[in-house]
């Protein structure tokens, strides 16, 4: 790591714990992913020799110049802020829960996120080794753990093979209906569930007079104590072994190497946070997110309930013993409410978010960052004119429809909740470019609600290339 032993000797203590914990950081995020990257046209191969493929993270389009580059001319690799929102979701369902799947790198699978733009397929993906449990079309069974409570990666209703479940309507492969996020509502932290495969219960029928079959890959996770996964030191970086430790003595007794690898984990938080707003709000109340002059860009947030401190005064061990509770709609819940705006407030309630888990009391965090874009406004029926006189278009949020009165006032200005996410198809038009010339109107965006005057709102800004 250092070729000079002289600066080895120069370095002080703090300077060689600093860089151990940036070691441990980034060993940290990337012990066991696997990653896999596709130039367009080709297939992407995901493979586990043992366990079970789980995708953490995927983008089909362009983050770089040199990636796929060979032989492309200039025009082609120069837009390096392209990516497809829905190809993380598309490879979970192809992938998720096989020891090995292949996936083509093209529009006709992914659309085109950048028109001109030669792209690429990236993955990062774990191998886990879960339980596999699979419940034909028709039956009923219990998925159980006799050690720990069950945890859900990844659920299917459909067909994916015609080994499993043989039957004479067994005719495709290609049948997929995720419930993931079902599954986990339904199991998730308890120590036995019983799942019924049926278009009934599953509210789906993915492939009419295909016989199906309810694929669900799960681990049996023993939950730890809340005071060591979750210490209180993530919150403020004084006192830390007070905080985390109510005995002195216990301070006392941690070695050298303990205190050390307490600290890495301090650090490893600070450095992910960043300059990143966190929000937690209970169930029933009302998120306020707020950046002042600035505009909001969420980073993550979830629904549900990760631990059994937050948000429990007052509340029985039954409503906040699950802590495997997430909904995985909340980040474009939060998206779409939120980004662009200076400040916003989201009721935390099930008519919002849906309910991820029966019965047991939820609160929702949010993590955001506050962005200095510009922000562009045209009128329905009037053409849209973006354009950087220094560098090149991002687009960090677009929507087609109305959030206020008073923008583009109207006489059919009626409503202030017609939303239409326009981010993929504005980023697909205009990043990496100078200019970007779009008409605000329904034949280009669709009509979200139909009789009501819109607008369309672009915030973004210019880079430096």
């Amino acid at each position: 790591m250092y070729q000079s032993t002289m600066l080895m000797q120069k370095l002080s203590g703090v300077t060689l714990l600093l860089l151990l914990c940036q070691h441990a950081c980034f060993l940290s995020a990337s012990e066991n992913a696997k990653q896999s990257v596709t130039c367009e046209g080709r297939s992407a191969s995901l493979s586990c020799e043992s366990g079970h493929i789980h995708v953490l993270g995927a983008n089909y389009g362009r983050t770089d110049g040199k990636t796929c580059s060979d032989g492309k001319p200039p025009g082609q690799i120069s837009n390096v802020k392209c990516s497809s929102k829905t190809t993380l979701k598309k490879m979970t369902v192809r992938c998720n829960g096989k020891k090995s799947c292949s996936v083509q790198a093209v529009n006709s699978v992914f659309s085109d996120p950048c028109v001109g733009t030669y792209k690429y397929l990236q993955v990062s993906y774990e191998c886990h080794t879960p339980k596999q449990h699979i419940t034909c079309e028709g039956s009923k069974s219990n998925i159980t753990c006799e050690k720990g409570v069950i945890s859900v990666h990844h659920a299917n209703y459909g067909r994916r093979n015609l080994l499993t479940c043989p039957h004479e309507s067994a005719t495709t492969t290609h049948c997929n209906s995720d419930q993931t996020a079902r599954l986990r509502s339904r199991c998730n932290g308890k120590k036995s569930c019983h799942v019924e495969a049926s278009n009934l219960a599953l509210h789906a029928d993915p492939c009419k007079k295909v016989h199906k079959y309810l694929e669900v890959m799960y681990s049996c996770k023993i939950a730890l104590s809340h005071a060591i996964y979750r210490p209180a030191f993530l919150h403020k970086s004084r006192f830390v072994f007070v905080q985390m430790f109510q005995s002195t003595m216990l301070v006392q007794k941690l070695s050298g190497i303990t205190l050390l690898l307490l600290l890495c984990q301090h650090a490893c938080f600070l450095s992910a946070s960043g300059n990143a707003k966190r929000s937690v709000t209970c169930e029933g109340d009302s998120a306020s997110l707020s950046c002042g002059s600035r505009f909001i860009n969420v980073l993550r947030a979830n629904y549900g309930r990760t631990n059994g401190r937050t948000c429990s005064a007052g509340k029985p061990p039954g409503q906040l013993s699950n802590v495997h509770c997430s909904s995985e709609t909340s980040l474009q819940t939060m998206a779409t409410q939120c980004n662009g705006k200076k400040s916003c407030s989201v009721q935390a309630v099930n008519s919002v978010f849906n309910d991820p888990c029966f019965g047991t009391y939820k609160y929702l965090e949010v993590s955001y960052e506050c962005l200095k874009p510009k922000q562009h406004i045209t009128c329905e029926g009037f053409r849209a004119d973006i354009t950087c006189g220094k560098g090149v278009i991002s687009v960090y949020y677009a929507n087609y429809g109305r959030r206020n009165l008073a923008t583009c006032p109207h006489k059919f200005a009626t409503s202030t909740h017609c939303n239409s996410d326009q981010t993929a198809r504005m980023r697909s038009r205009c990043n990496g470019k100078q200019s970007c010339h779009v008409q605000a109107s329904n034949s280009e965006f669709s009509d979200p609600c139909v009789g009501i005057y819109k607008y369309l709102e672009v915030t973004y800004s210019c880079i430096r290339v």
